[in-house]
């Protein structure tokens, strides 16, 4: 997050949909602007439907604040990288004007030959670096392959990938966020963990998962330290870590020997008294 930008982006004369997702991206960033959210988790940030946050990056692009770049890792496609330059801000009214004085100055040119026009309109691919400090949304690919962005012919055998579930997205962002908070690092992002991600998603409903998953690096049960607080472990155990963030409280394994002393303690006595009104005594 960059609070610098952040500030400086409420100041900016925009609409109310292009600042709810310059917003976004900015709450994203470093204090570089360089961010790479992807479009499913800027949508569901937003509550905006998946054309809408396209047509909003679009228009701030217009307006010289936003580039964006695509990316790709290991021949992968991946979500696009942003860059935010604040101090290139045109308003609407400048961007207009603009346009209409080279519309006015412009003299008919040439039509370029199709290979050359084809060379120039070609999408340029920005090869992932091998570590980076941010949150990768690895599982929220478009579902389009390299090879059929480049025109290629891809294999029979071949199966179009299926866009991933914003919901599951959202939930697996406040964990990787909470982990990375917690022991420095980033969990593991593959098939076994999606598919952990989309049966708690499942479980509790798309409003508690990402909260539910957030308060799990909070808590300090022996087996969940133990496991690094795998995901697996808060599927496992999902009844009691929600009752325990829903009451505010963490049943760890002293508090839990301290309940059943408790307990024991007061069985004990309700017997003895059972027996001594068997005598008539009490």
């Amino acid at each position: 997050m960059s609070i610098k930008l952040m500030s400086k982006a409420w100041e900016l004369d925009l609409s109310q949909g292009e600042k709810l997702v310059l917003l976004a991206l900015c709450d994203h960033a470093n204090d570089d602007g360089v961010c790479y959210p992807s479009q499913a988790f800027l949508a569901s940030k937003c509550s905006m439907s998946y054309r809408s946050v396209i047509n909003q990056i679009k228009r701030l692009e217009s307006y010289g604040i936003l580039t964006s770049e695509r990316r790709q890792k290991a021949g992968s496609r991946q979500s696009n990288s942003y860059t935010i330059n604040l101090n290139n801000y045109k308003s609407q009214c400048e961007n207009s004007a603009h346009a209409n004085f080279a519309h006015a100055n412009s003299a008919p040119t040439n039509v370029q030959n199709t290979t050359e026009l084809c060379a120039n309109s070609a999408h340029s691919f920005k090869e992932e670096p091998s570590i980076n400090h941010q949150l990768e949304p690895s599982d929220i690919s478009d579902g389009v392959t390299p090879a059929s962005q480049a025109g290629l012919p891809q294999k029979k055998t071949a199966q179009k990938k299926s866009q991933a579930n914003p919901d599951n997205v959202v939930c697996w962002e406040s964990y990787a966020r909470a982990y990375r908070n917690r022991y420095g690092v980033l969990p593991a992002a593959n098939q076994k963990t999606r598919g952990q991600v989309a049966t708690l998603v499942k479980y509790v409903g798309k409003e508690v998962a990402p909260s539910l998953a957030e308060y799990f690096l909070s808590h300090n049960g022996s087996w969940f330290v133990q496991c690094r607080h795998e995901f697996g472990c808060l599927l496992k155990s999902y009844q009691q870590v929600l009752t325990d963030m829903q009451r505010g409280e963490q049943m760890t394994q002293i508090k839990a020997r301290q309940t059943e002393s408790t307990q024991s303690n007061y069985e004990a006595a309700k017997s003895a008294l059972a027996k001594l009104r068997a005598k008539g005594v009490a």
